[in-house]
């Protein structure tokens, strides 16, 4: 199960959701905010994993073959694939991200994924 909405009542429900022994995956970064996480419950009967996901590096044995140029072109090739176009639900210039960033913090409305012009 993968957990990114960045609020300790979303990683709580992805405790209580996943299945026995079943992993979640934490993507959300939650800065200095230190999210109050159920641990006892059942945590520990139904054996669950809390897995923490960092995209600065990849999985050791995967290093040699996927080094952060690899990376870094594969991102920019998948960036450019139109497929991708029906989750860009808007798009704003960087000098407006402040701005765009509350809104989205606050009204996120349908925003799916918001592009910003660099």
């Amino acid at each position: 199960m993968i957990h990114a909405s960045a609020t300790a009542d979303g990683l709580a429900a992805a405790l209580r959701l996943a299945g026995f022994e079943g992993t979640i995956v934490e993507l959300s970064w939650f800065g200095a905010v230190r999210p109050e996480v159920p641990l006892g419950e059942a945590f520990h009967s139904r054996r669950l994993k809390l897995q923490a996901s960092q995209v600065g590096a990849v999985a050791p044995a995967q290093r040699a073959r996927w080094t952060a140029r690899r990376r870094m072109e594969l991102v920019l090739r998948l960036l450019s694939d139109s497929a991708l176009d029906p989750v860009i639900t808007g798009e704003s210039h960087f000098d407006e991200l402040p701005a765009v960033m509350h809104k989205l913090a606050t009204n996120p409305g349908g925003t799916l994924c918001h592009r910003i012009l660099y």
